[in-house]
């Protein structure tokens, strides 16, 4: 790997942190509708029903599970592009199949989303 592909990946890395970090940080400190009843976000996503349609505050919660889902999976794809500029490549390849996990979590964030809004 020449040195620009390793300074172009390594901004690369550094970018995908940032962004990473700042979804997290929109997530945790923005208010979320179960706040006042002392309940997570992701429980009150949960508890949205069928028949109820346009729950804005489930919604809200269904999009900060989205956006955390996007900000630890940017995280993930920050810390492999990181060790793939130190050379590091089957411990990347091991890093990347944690990716699975915030997909997961994407899924179920679209989900609920679509359940609070039809």
């Amino acid at each position: 790997m020449t040195t620009e592909q390793k300074r172009w990946l390594s901004r690369r890395g550094l970018l995908l942190y940032a962004i990473g970090l700042w979804l997290l940080v929109i997530v945790f400190l923005s208010p979320h509708a179960g706040s006042g009843e002392g309940r997570l976000f992701f429980k009150v996503a949960e508890a949205s029903p069928w028949d109820e349609w346009g729950d804005w505050a489930a919604a809200w919660c269904s999009v900060k599970i989205i956006l955390l889902s996007l900000g630890v999976w940017s995280l993930i794809a920050a810390f492999e592009t990181l060790l793939k500029v130190s050379n590091r490549e089957s411990l990347a390849k091991a890093i990347l199949y944690l990716s699975a996990l915030p997909s997961i979590g994407l899924g179920l964030g679209i989900y609920y989303l679509v359940k609070a809004l039809l």
